[in-house]
């Protein structure tokens, strides 16, 4: 059992002629199954001959391309955990986590490489490995808290592994597979250990749900620091599906985004809201690009549910829409198939039932299990979907913080039997007295026929912490003003709920993985004014 978990995410050691010859990466480059697996395999034997074992980190910071995904499954192939690094961090955040990690190689570009000039590097690293160098570029050295650490070009560093005769190690399906650093409540990134069990669970319960196959093509939106990447390269290659990298420069072109689903033949599309709200809204998604489209599915924040009428509105009756749940502790843990009913809510869709491997409870504060219809708590996650916890926190864990269970920090209620988010756990505040979800706030301010997207922070700075709103427009035009919200939240809210300063955006500012960046805006809450316009950002 345990090998069976770790082939389902190792690209496979033998291809017949027919396998080899097809497309595994498409865009820019293709790349096909037999040129990925001579790569991944000079990436493994490249690893395993300056003598990376089981558990080792390898670290990738480098822009999306095709030998990004290879470091990542060369990585794995070696018996290491990959950790990916999204290539629009900063230099001073790459160097906090690769000082965490520990990693024994890391992958580059030169672009990426220059960028670390002047910052010490951890002892662990061994060797670096840089895509686009010419054969100059090999040879140097790279200063690190051990010393000089040669830099390889990527053609000198498969050559070299040309030269080792390696045996891969045996692995089992608790083994680390990857290492996920996510924001920390501190300021300092922390790492969410991924293992084989975590990953398989996944892709299994995608092979079964969903009926993709070889003459599917995937689109990997998402960053591959992002736990949604691991549905776009692991569950598309376990089928011998295409893969098409999107690159970091056309994330959010809409014009790119939609020729690429258009010239690729895109079936599988798979990414945040407001992605699919950007592609929308601008009109770059049209019936006819969207019509090869299978299954459309999106994950990690709300979806309002105008917003997804209209995009379930340009899409061909047979496309299926899915709406996926889980923080990266738990990758997906729950989902929900968007039915034509769902469109008609005031509200957005559930986010179901678990996958299988999984098992959900309802809390209360004191962490008693809440059951019946009525339950309203927080939402705990078990089973073979739970990751092991935080990098270089397990005697916490040890502790029984963790013990295979996560409390997602989410709020859930029941609605016939699925579940339903209504917000966030720590986004639950006390204002004069009352308990006040700011999500249940968005959610009135989103029935506006008017406004496309809404976020709700505190303004801490006022003495009075003000409810300040943050809205954008569905249509050109002024859109309400803060009397004409106020009236309408009203109609769903209690007075002490309103908002006290309504500011228009042209866009609501993003984090790295495209959510709303609540932070940001907590930041510029104590400028804001009633109902002034603002610039995006």
């Amino acid at each position: 059992m345990s090998e069976s978990d770790v082939a389902l995410i190792r690209l496979p050691q033998s291809l017949s002629v027919e396998q080899a010859a097809r497309p595994v990466f498409v865009g820019e480059r293709t790349v096909t199954y037999g040129e990925l697996q001579a790569g991944v395999a000079s990436v493994a034997s490249g690893l395993l001959g300056i003598g990376a074992v089981v558990g080792d980190r390898v670290a990738m910071w480098m822009d999306k391309q095709p030998r990004y995904a290879e470091a990542i499954l060369g990585t794995l192939q070696a018996g290491c955990a990959y950790v990916p690094l999204d290539g629009g961090q900063p230099a001073s955040r790459v160097r906090t986590i690769l000082a965490d990690c520990e990693p024994v190689a890391l992958f580059t570009d030169l672009h990426h490489l220059e960028l670390l000039a002047g910052f010490e590097l951890p002892r662990s690293i061994r060797t670096i490995v840089v895509s686009g160098g010419t054969a100059s570029d090999s040879g140097h050295t790279f200063r690190t808290a051990g010393g000089q650490v040669p830099v390889e070009t990527w053609e000198g560093f498969a050559a070299g592994a040309a030269r080792h005769i390696v045996f891969l190690p045996t692995l089992d399906r608790d083994d680390l597979a990857s290492v996920l650093y996510t924001s920390g409540s501190t300021g300092t990134p922390k790492g969410v250990r991924i293992t084989y069990r975590n990953l398989a669970n996944f892709i299994r319960w995608a092979r079964a749900e969903l009926l993709v196959g070889p003459d599917d093509v995937f689109a990997n939106h998402a960053s591959f620091n992002f736990d949604l990447s691991t549905f776009d390269l692991f569950t598309a290659l376990s089928v011998g599906a295409r893969v098409w990298i999107v690159a970091d420069d056309r994330a959010r072109d809409v014009g790119a985004l939609a020729e690429g689903i258009r010239e690729h033949g895109v079936t599988v599309w798979y990414s945040v809201p407001s992605v699919l709200h950007l592609l929308t809204a601008s009109g770059a998604l049209t019936p006819e690009i969207a019509r090869g489209l299978r299954y459309v599915l999106f994950a990690g924040e709300v979806f309002p549910i105008r917003q997804l009428e209209a995009l379930a509105a340009l899409l061909s009756a047979g496309t299926e829409l899915y709406n996926l749940y889980g923080p990266t502790e738990t990758n997906v843990c729950t989902y929900h198939r968007v039915r034509p009913e769902d469109l008609t809510r005031d509200e957005p869709v559930p986010i179901g039932r678990p996958v299988t491997g999984a098992r959900v409870s309802v809390v209360d504060e004191d962490g008693r299990v809440l059951d019946g219809p009525d339950a309203f708590g927080e939402l705990v996650v078990e089973g073979d979907c739970v990751t092991p916890g935080y990098w270089r926190q397990e005697a916490q864990h040890a502790a029984g913080h963790w013990k295979g269970s996560h409390a997602t920090g989410d709020l859930v209620s029941y609605e016939r039997g699925d579940l339903v988010y209504r917000g966030r756990k720590d986004r639950m505040v006390k204002l004069s007295g009352y308990r006040v979800e700011l999500g249940e706030i968005e959610a009135a301010v989103l029935r506006h026929p008017e406004i496309a997207a809404a976020a709700v922070v505190i303004d801490a700075q006022s003495a009075d912490r003000r409810i300040a709103l943050y809205y954008t427009l569905r249509r050109g035009g002024s859109g309400p003003g803060l009397i004409e919200i106020k009236r309408h939240c009203a109609r769903y809210l209690p007075r002490y709920m309103l908002p006290q300063t309504a500011t228009r955006l042209e866009e609501l500012p993003r984090n790295a993985n495209g959510k709303t960046d609540y932070r940001r805006l907590c930041g510029a809450a104590g400028t804001a004014r009633h109902a002034r316009a603002m610039p995006g950002k």
